[in-house]
């Protein structure tokens, strides 16, 4: 999954790791965006994400932030739902480029 922010594109899933290995990502018009993505990692799943982006995913997870999903507050995490739910609290466009 591609996600698209105000502030930056996070990358999760197969798409992360093409990214990692450098192979096109398959989404036209991201590769020159994604040139400069920092990998972030917590409870054994890792994402890429644009640096400034990454430094507050990585500062939310170091406060123990916790996310409203559903009826409940969980722990940041970074599987998909939960990360969704973590940009959009975080206000500005959110745009899902990729499945």
């Amino acid at each position: 999954m591609v996600v698209s922010c105000d502030d930056g594109i996070i990358v999760t899933g197969e798409h992360h790791e093409r990214l990692v290995e450098a192979l096109p990502v398959g989404v036209d018009g991201l590769e020159g965006a994604l040139a400069d993505c920092r990998s972030v990692t917590h409870l054994g799943t890792t994402v890429s994400a644009t640096r400034e982006l990454a430094f507050d995913l990585r500062t939310a997870i170091r406060l123990y932030e916790r996310v409203p999903l559903g009826d409940d507050d969980v722990e940041l995490t970074l599987d998909d739902a939960t990360l969704l739910a973590w940009l959009h609290r975080r206000g500005g466009a959110v745009e899902v480029l990729a499945p």
